[in-house]
């Protein structure tokens, strides 16, 4: 079971116990916005759908729940060599995003043969660009990407990190 820890912050994977929280953060158009795959509204039913696709990666991937002083505040992964995150709303603005990030891409690196890992954000999301370009990712083109919060397509930012570029960024971090 992996479990990463930072200096504000533990990721570990998703537990039933979770549901409540999940929800309770996920409800939030606010935040499945700004996301592919979350819908809203977000209930129940689709706590449960997320604990079975959870359960169902593969062993390369990672989707991890974000907690701050024992409390759900976000999700990250990387799933099929593609960094996802959110956020709930409250937690904005105080760089748990980053810092999460950071640790799972890390994580990803250091722990396997990867090479590269991918990302995007829709368009006007400021603070996933800010996240993404400050672990080193690299815009490689933009498309149209299916909201399911949003129930349209939405216009996407394609981002690269391959291992080289990490290195350099944790270089400059030094």
């Amino acid at each position: 079971m992996t479990t990463l820890t930072t200096a504000r912050l533990s990721l570990r994977k998703p537990l039933k116990t979770d549901a409540d929280a999940l929800v309770q953060a996920l409800n939030n158009l606010n935040v499945s916005r700004w996301t592919g795959r979350i819908p809203y509204p977000y209930g129940a039913a689709d706590a449960e759908a997320f604990f079975a696709h959870a359960r169902g990666c593969a062993r390369d991937e990672l989707v991890l729940l974000i907690l701050r002083e024992g409390e759900l505040i976000g999700g990250i992964g990387v799933e099929k060599g593609e960094l996802g995150y959110w956020l709930a709303e409250p937690h904005w603005g105080k760089g748990y995003g980053r810092e999460a990030a950071r640790a799972v891409v890390d994580h990803a690196f250091m722990e396997g043969s990867r090479q590269m890992i991918t990302a995007c954000y829709f368009s006007g999301n400021a603070a996933s660009q800010r996240i993404l370009e400050s672990l080193g990712f690299a815009e490689t083109g933009r498309g149209m990407c299916f909201s399911r919060a949003r129930q349209s397509e939405v216009a996407i930012i394609r981002l690269v990190l391959t291992r080289t570029g990490w290195q350099d960024a944790k270089e400059r971090r030094r």
